[in-house]
């Protein structure tokens, strides 16, 4: 028996890259078939196990489609989501796998679209190292300011523009400075605040989407003294340790 050829090439590399991003969702047996086929680094068994690993993302999602309100469901039903998902070589399905925990299916909207967002009410920060992400940043402090002067801290220009270029939309609010239809779905969905720090006892925002070159940007904050979400306004150059960005995908 001719042995199955071992990995050259880019996009042999491309296809190990997949697996190892892919690794922290999958369940046990999953992961075990994974580095078995890493060890071996097989073609045949690399693409067995990302064909298993794209499998049990579908019917993870298929779930959380499950759990949604039948008046959700009832704008597209899941045989259209899951085909859209696998459409162009599973596109949409590895924009959503890539999201932070795996991304997680929290509603329809009224164009009968599946929206997956980041998984957890942590936002995901942009241009920050992890030693970096609770840092507390006061503009109106000097000495602080000045300690961090020269690193790089996302606001929402950066911010908009990475986040569209890597394939994700920011969630907006309805106009008027409330929280949008979309956004009460994810909270509806998650029974928990649409962003917050993971214990409750921290500031937390998110950039929203404000167009191209805004006076002012919106965001939507969590305020840990009243437990309260909102929609405020900001020079868009502000830059804080705790506000990033809750990421959307359309689908």
């Amino acid at each position: 028996m001719k042995k199955a050829d071992t990995l050259k090439g880019s996009s042999d590399e491309a296809l190990v890259a997949e697996l190892q991003r892919r690794a922290p969702q999958l369940p046990d047996s999953l992961k075990q078939q994974l580095t078995a086929a890493l060890a071996e680094k097989t073609r045949p068994q690399l693409e067995g196990a990302l064909s298993a690993a794209a499998e049990n993302a579908i019917q993870a999602y298929g779930q959380q489609y499950d759990s949604l309100p039948d008046g959700d469901k009832s704008r597209c039903d899941w045989k259209t989501v899951s085909a859209r998902l696998l459409a162009n070589g599973s596109e949409k399905l590895k924009l959503a796998e890539a999201m932070q925990g795996g991304g997680e299916l929290v509603g329809i909207d009224a164009e009968g679209k599946a929206m997956f967002k980041d998984k957890g009410v942590e936002p995901v920060m942009y241009g920050y190292d992890e030693k970096d992400k609770l840092v507390q940043i006061y503009d109106r402090d000097p000495k602080q300011m000045a300690k961090v002067k020269n690193e790089k801290w996302a606001n929402y220009f950066e911010t908009r523009e990475q986040v569209l270029k890597d394939g994700y939309e920011l969630f907006a609010d309805d106009g008027n400075y409330n929280l949008s239809d979309e956004m009460r779905q994810v909270q509806a969905h998650t029974k928990e605040p649409f962003v917050a720090s993971k214990d409750r006892k921290e500031w937390r925002a998110s950039w929203l989407e404000s167009g191209g070159r805004p006076v002012d940007a919106r965001s939507v904050n969590f305020d840990p003294d009243g437990g309260l979400v909102y929609v405020f306004e900001y020079n868009p150059e502000f830059r804080y340790g705790n506000l990033g960005v809750a990421r959307l995908l359309r689908v």
